[in-house]
């Protein structure tokens, strides 16, 4: 979740120096060093930047002394930023940048009169969170003909050499990547400056995304003559320039309050599933400071807040100790993300990874389609990797992607290998889940443009969803076939998908929505399998057959898929294709619930609750409802609803019961609306006076606190359930 404070914010030190070489004493002059510093100071000036330092045309020994002014400067800021404007030159694959009083008459003068690359480097060594050089040097060598060689096996070739910077956080920016050059443009600006000015220092945009835009801008400006790139890697976290915080909502409105995503998702319910696993009562504050007006979410928040001051309060446990019995058997990788990143020390960190390793690509496997596999790479398909995109890799759904930590992992990927189209499309998912369709839209269509099927398979789900514009289900459904028939796994199940539900005019056809879903299923995607056995259990398309149907869920629950896992406990748990058996049921149902499956946390709820195959336990049933609760179920609300009401595990609570039920209600539970409705003696009478209590507070109801149902509080009742 991205929250920034504003007092965190303002603390920030941020510092710049910019360097503009134009008038060389030996060699050509340069136009645009000294506009193009001029431009750069203002992009940091309007970005609240603490401290920018500007000098132009200077000589060895001023620019030497000025980064070692610099040095001094950016000990301790959060951001260092050198930028240079000049001519730079390589040298047995060294960086050198030119100041103006160099001559250059043989090689041996380089390392005399020009300074390393290295030393620009160890002037932001004392930076904490960002060190960023910015080369706009790529030119010609100026000295190439003339400089004499005195040793035949020193190389000096065009442009600069490539770098692979130690220090961590530290990123390397070239105009131009490595043994190739810059163009100066016919403007007063370099293109490569032009397009800094306008992305660097975006509010709200992290500086791995920025510089792909610059990337991107230049690029198409200079006809792909000139190619920025950018060497070295930086940490989870997102890194702004600007201090101002810009949350970017864009919906198919453009009403940029409205929350809900066209998937269905409300931003409050994907900001708690990225804080949900953690025991941290900062994070949660946050949430409530962001979402308080969210009735449901704030009602998990303050229900965690709650547990967590009594675990305090009763206990020695460690809040990494809480979190960590949340995630132990989990197979989310950005929870366990999270857990790390929060809980560095903790004595579970090694299980953790273990865990983390596990989920990502294995080894061995060339994982990029441009044969460069970095970590970067590794961690933006660990954290937004598209479901069976590989053998034996889960994938993230996208529902559970934690679009913050996959967007710098993936940013960082695509700056290291913007020719990967997987990774572009990859970057785009991290940016539709965030909810930033331009820029998702964006990647998507350059990933596809370059003949990524998912990605062109997901820029169809907008025209489905009508995402950023006019919905256009015909125009989607042809995108899907055309990814379909070049044989992408993800657009055949998604045609399935159109034809089963027949869904924006597409005529219901279940034997083609088969056809497509076992073209899928037969490569393995684990999502068309399990929908392979649903066919087979209703007999929809496909004979019906449970026997097959328990067949197929098995294939895919094998593969990972969560719907298969909690099908095969329901089969088990009703005895359909095979003999009914509680014990397996539980057990699948589990292996669901480790993956995040609601469902399935609440289902095992359901089986404490009533003593099916276990013995019946109201506290355990009201753990296993309180996790499916956080996971979003409804129905789960609406059973703990209950359990307080009567005080079945747990002190009863005629309050607490009424929150839980409006939340169900709220969350579109159809048997908690029906049952208040027609059955409204289910309740105790202090429940429902206060839900009566409730519905005066939230504004649908006048009347008498007195616990009858009349025709007022049935009409309350509408109200609250019609919110949704």
């Amino acid at each position: 979740m991205a929250l920034v404070q504003a007092g965190h914010a303002e603390a920030a030190k941020r510092v710049a120096l910019l360097i503009g070489n134009s008038a060389y004493q030996a060699t050509s002059q340069l136009n645009n060093p000294a506009n193009d510093v001029d431009l750069m100071k203002a992009s940091f000036e309007d970005a609240g930047f603490d401290s920018v330092t500007t000098i132009h045309d200077v000589d060895r020994a001023t620019m030497v002394r000025a980064l070692r002014d610099f040095e001094d400067n950016a000990t301790g800021a959060d951001v260092a930023i050198i930028y240079y404007s000049g001519h730079g030159m390589e040298m047995n694959g060294q960086n050198y940048l030119l100041p103006v009083d160099v001559n250059l008459k043989t090689d041996k003068d380089v390392e005399d009169e020009a300074i390393p690359l290295d030393r620009i480097q160890r002037s932001l060594e004392g930076a904490t969170k960002l060190k960023l050089v910015i080369l706009d040097a790529c030119r010609n060598n100026p000295f190439e003909q003339s400089m004499t060689r005195s040793i035949s096996t020193r190389a000096v070739t065009r442009g600069l050499a490539r770098v692979e910077p130690e220090s961590a956080d530290l990123l390397v920016a070239f105009a131009s990547k490595a043994g190739t050059v810059a163009l100066d443009g016919e403007g007063k600006n370099s293109p490569f400056a032009t397009a800094l000015s306008k992305y660097l220092t975006e509010p709200g945009v992290d500086v791995r995304i920025a510089l792909g835009k610059v990337r991107d801008e230049v690029v198409n400006e200079t006809n792909r003559g000139q190619e920025p790139f950018v060497y070295g890697s930086l940490g989870g976290a997102q890194i702004f320039l600007n201090i101002k915080e810009v949350n970017i909502n864009v919906t198919t409105t453009g009403d940029t309050k409205q929350e809900v995503s066209p998937n269905g998702q409300s931003e409050a319910a994907a900001d708690w599933q990225n804080i949900r696993d953690l025991a941290d009562k900062d994070l949660i504050d946050v949430f409530l400071a962001k979402h308080g007006q969210d009735p449901v979410y704030k009602m998990l928040a303050e229900k965690k807040l709650k547990l967590l001051t009594e675990a305090a309060e009763t206990s020695n446990v460690e809040p990494d100790e809480i979190a960590w019995d949340a995630l132990k058997q989990s197979t989310d990788a950005a929870a366990l993300t999270r857990f790390l990143e929060r809980y560095p020390d903790s004595k579970h960190k090694a299980e953790a990874e273990t865990q983390i390793a596990a989920l990502a690509p294995q080894r061995g496997l060339n994982i990029s389609e441009t044969g460069k596999d970095t970590q970067a790479s590794r961690d933006c398909y660990l954290l937004a990797g598209e479901p069976q995109s590989m053998p034996g890799f889960l994938g993230v759904n996208f529902l559970k992607l934690d679009s913050n930590r996959a967007l710098t992992a993936c940013a960082q990927a695509v700056n290291e290998n913007p020719d990967d189209m997987m990774l572009v499309n990859m970057l785009g998912r991290a940016q539709d889940a965030g909810r930033n369709y331009p820029e998702a839209r964006s990647n998507y269509q350059k990933a596809a443009d370059g003949g990524n099927m998912y990605a062109l398979t997901n820029l169809a789900w907008f025209s489905i969803y009508g995402t950023d514009g006019a919905l256009d289900v015909e125009k989607g459904r042809q995108m899907f076939l055309q990814a379909a028939n070049a044989g992408n796994s993800y657009a055949q199940a998604s045609l399935g998908w159109l034809y089963r539900e027949g869904y924006g005019g597409v005529p219901k056809d279940y034997n083609e929505a088969v056809r497509w879903y076992q073209m899928s299923a037969d490569q393995g995607y684990a999502n068309a399998q399990a929908t392979i056995g649903w066919f087979y259990r209703e007999g929809l398309g496909l004979p019906k057959d449970l026997f097959l149907s328990l067949s197929w869920y098995q294939k895919a629950a094998e593969a990972g898929d969560a719907n298969a896992m909690s099908s095969l406990g329901w089969a088990y748990q009703n005895g359909l294709g095979t003999a009914q058996d509680y014990a397996e049921a539980k057990k699948w149902y589990e292996k669901a619930a480790n993956v995040g499956d609601s469902y399935s946390m609440a289902l095992l709820g359901w089986f404490y609750d009533v003593g099916n195959g276990v013995p019946q336990d109201y506290a355990q049933a009201r753990a296993w409802y309180e996790m499916a609760a956080n996971a979003g179920s409804a129905y789960a609300m609406g059973n703990l609803s209950r359990l307080y009401d009567y005080g079945l595990g747990t002190k009863s609570d005629a309050r607490e019961a009424a929150r839980w039920a409006a939340a169900s209600v709220e969350g579109g539970d159809p048997a908690k609306f029906q049952e208040m409705k027609s059955s409204p003696n289910n309740f105790t009478p202090e429940f429902r006076k206060q839900l009566q209590a409730l519905l005066k507070d939230r504004g649908y109801y006048s009347g008498p606190i007195d616990g009858d149902f009349g025709a007022s509080t049935l009409n309350a009742i509408d109200r609250l359930a019609k919110k949704t």
